[in-house]
């Protein structure tokens, strides 16, 4: 908004003297803001001054006199100051012109003789406020590209802890120091191929052997964490020997060589689900009194995983990030003189760091998201068997398994019978059960790894036998019905049996790849067919086929239908 202490530096590029005095005068006039007008009559002129001063906004006349002719002078004066806006003024009142001059990267076009003291100086402050939004999105994309590829570089390798080891040794080498190490110094909400929540060093590189180990130095290092979480900055010390610290924590870093120590923050975003479950008392107070690091050493020897931030209560603000761990290069020879171009490349650093834990757990996440995902495209919801899609698929796939091996395959489609009955005496919800008992009782049936219980639609499901013939089929189908006979489940409105039954179609064929896996379905859908006409309650067998004698019954002395 414009105010009477705002003041608009303009440059108008006018030729005619009449409409520049006009323009200076309705300016003038405005008592809502203060103008600063500069006044050119050509597009030269405008450039040296632009060369010479900022300017919040140009007045650009298109039928101005220049030398320059036959250039665009929106283009010249954009190639000078390209984030000026510029708004033209013109005396084409035709939308040809003014799309022409915004597609040309002007913010607003107005008609001379059309316009007051309102509407002009309205038409400058929305042009400068467009622009500054325009130039706020390009700077925010030209960001996101750069964090795009750094992003990409850090996902060349999904795995975080060889990202970590590599990052330390190229740190090492990068600034010529004795040790670099990365150290978690704890672990709720975010894990790092670990279940166990523990302080430790997860990286390091130029430590002696059995060094990551120390429990005296992920000690000393959990008080740099400590000093790091409660300043929430870098913290840079040349000289140990020379810091004002008394107690432990200085004797503590002596004594692991830390002569001179650089230690930035490894931050990520607070994972609020996680942290509702962290115990209260896990949470450290921040303790004033002189003995507060001896007390500190006495929690870090003993290797607790501890909250290194205040509470939301305890600070008034709620915290959005939290410390992971810190990235530190430290020398053991003598002190050092830590240099800004140092800090920054290991601030930098840290943030590739935080990226690549975070890259890490999201794909950890989304592995198990997707796991999740195909549970639920290949699982039934109510009974929670396989879908009709997942048979299918299975089918396809066992077709031309078997059809190379030559081995027989075996279908059975079970019915429930009178369900309609059921759920209209019953209820939806009870038929719901219904179906799900079932199904458990036909899946307790199946026992072997490649054998698929399938709901197939409605009350009617599949079992899908790879590798068995028709008298095998015939003893899964006898099982399934005495597991689900073994349950009494109530049935008032059967008309063959007071308890829930099933019947049964099975067909038994070799796969051919010159026919169709729907032959099979179709053979035993023909089977169920007859077992639910000839009065339910039984198994019977489809006819067998004539190029194979897998399709034939379980026993040629038994008849094809088998009451229960």
């Amino acid at each position: 908004m414009l105010t009477s202490n705002h003041s608009i530096k303009v440059l108008l590029v006018e030729d005619n003297l009449a409409d520049a005095t006009l323009i200076e005068d309705l300016l003038g006039s405005f008592s809502d803001a203060t103008f600063m007008l500069e006044i050119v009559k050509s597009i030269e002129e405008g450039i040296q001054y632009l060369q010479g001063a900022e300017f919040d906004a140009i007045l650009l006349d298109l039928s101005v006199a220049d030398c320059l002719e036959g250039s665009d002078p929106i283009a010249m004066l954009k190639a000078r100051s390209p984030t000026v806006p510029i708004v033209v003024l013109t005396d084409m009142n035709d939308e040809h012109t003014a799309l022409s001059v915004l597609r040309s990267g002007a913010q607003d076009c107005l008609v001379k003789g059309r316009f007051h003291r309102t509407l002009l100086v309205r038409a400058i402050h929305y042009a400068i406020e467009r622009q500054r939004i325009e130039e706020q999105l390009r700077q925010q994309a030209q960001r996101e590209r750069l964090l795009a590829k750094m992003i990409e570089n850090i996902r060349s390798s999904i795995d975080a802890t060889s990202i970590l080891h590599s990052t330390v040794a190229e740190v090492r080498q990068f600034l010529k120091t004795d040790r670099v190490l990365i150290y978690r110094c704890h672990n709720s909400a975010t894990q790092l191929d670990s279940e166990e929540q523990k302080c430790e060093i997860v990286a390091g590189d130029g430590l002696p052997q059995g060094d990551i180990e120390n429990q005296n130095i992920c000690s000393a290092l959990a008080v740099s964490c400590l000093f790091l979480a409660e300043s929430q900055s870098v913290q840079a010390i040349s000289d140990v020997s020379g810091t004002e610290w008394t107690g432990s924590c200085k004797k503590l870093l002596t004594d692991c060589e830390m002569a001179a120590v650089l230690s930035v923050p490894i931050w990520q975003f607070e994972d609020k689900e996680a942290t509702k479950k962290i115990s209260s008392d896990s949470r450290w107070e921040a303790e004033k009194d002189e003995d507060y690091p001896e007390d500190l050493m006495t929690l870090l020897c003993g290797g607790t995983p501890q909250r290194m931030l205040k509470n939301e209560s305890e600070s008034g603000t709620e915290n959005k990030n939290y410390l992971w761990g810190m990235l530190t290069a430290y020398n053991c020879t003598g002190a050092r003189q830590w240099q800004a171009w140092e800090i920054e490349f290991l601030t930098h650093l840290a943030n590739q760091v935080a990226i690549a834990i975070e890259q890490s757990e999201l794909y950890r996440k989304l592995a198990i998201a997707n796991q999740k995902l195909q549970q639920l495209a290949t699982t039934d919801a109510l009974t929670r068997i396989a879908n009709r899609r997942q048979f299918d698929r299975i089918l396809m796939l066992e077709w031309r398994r078997l059809a190379r091996e030559e081995l027989p395959l075996s279908l059975i489609l079970l019915d429930i019978d009178f369900f309609k009955s059921y759920n209209d005496f019953y209820g939806h919800l009870a038929g719901d059960d219904c179906l799900y008992q079932v199904a458990g009782a036909i899946a307790s049936a199946v026992k072997r790894a490649g054998d698929l219980p399938a709901r197939y639609g409605g009350e009617e499901f599949a079992v899908l036998l790879p590798n068995t013939g028709a008298e095998g089929a015939h003893v899964v189908a006898r099982t399934i019905c005495d597991r689900l006979d073994a349950l009494k489940l109530p049935h008032a409105r059967s008309e063959i049996e007071p308890y829930v039954t099933l019947s049964c179609g099975i067909a038994t064929t070799i796969p051919a790849p010159e026919r169709s896996p729907h032959s099979l379905i179709h053979s035993a859908d023909s089977a169920l067919y007859q077992a639910k006409t000839e009065g339910k309650n039984r198994i019977c067998h489809a006819s067998s086929n004539p190029h194979s004698s897998a399709h034939k019954p379980p026993d040629l002395s038994l008849e094809s239908v088998s009451s229960i």
